[in-house]
């Protein structure tokens, strides 16, 4: 059995139930992007989390097949866009779109770069620029830890976007 059909039978024997209970966990539109060296990318998240205090830190989850994952290794940095609730719609369009390799994400989004080098996009109500400094790996996903490095609010009394789900066996 390979680990994506022993992944789909798990899926398929958990409880409609339990599905349907953990989907109500909420969470946070953002456009996660990195860059290193020629190398640039970005990805749609929605399983973000404060996840330290001191110092400040965040956890998201990045799914092993994420081009982008290649780019959030420890040391690596990137940055956490918050998409702005009622206005996310055409960020959130072309960031789902899937590329072709090679295919620049990035052509007809505004950016600047960060001082990290990874795209802070201008649609973002703020962005966060961080560090990674663990990984945790679970079967679908790595669990990225990274610490806060700097960061701004450009649209003062905008929330970010919530994402809801009706169930928890899929985005």
């Amino acid at each position: 059995l390979t680990s994506k059909d022993a992944l789909l039978a798990r899926k398929a024997s958990m409880s409609p139930e339990v599905a349907k209970a953990l989907g109500r966990v909420s969470g946070g539109l953002y456009v996660v992007t990195a860059a290193r060296g020629n190398s640039r990318s970005a990805m749609i998240a929605s399983w973000v989390a404060q996840a330290s205090l001191e110092p400040l830190g965040l956890s998201i989850a990045v799914a092993k097949d994420r081009a982008i994952e290649s780019l959030m290794q420890e040391g690596d940095q990137f940055v956490l866009n918050c998409l702005p609730e009622g206005g996310f719609g055409p960020t959130m369009k072309h960031f789902l779109k899937r590329f072709p390799p090679g295919q620049d994400r990035f052509e007809g989004v505004g950016f600047t770069d960060a001082e990290c080098g990874s795209p802070i996009i201008d649609a973002a109500s703020a962005h966060v620029e961080c560090m990674v400094v663990s990984r945790m790996e679970t079967a679908d996903h790595w669990i990225v830890y990274a610490e806060a490095t700097g960061g701004a609010v450009r649209e003062s009394g905008v929330q970010t976007a919530t994402h809801r789900r009706a169930v928890a066996t899929y985005y």
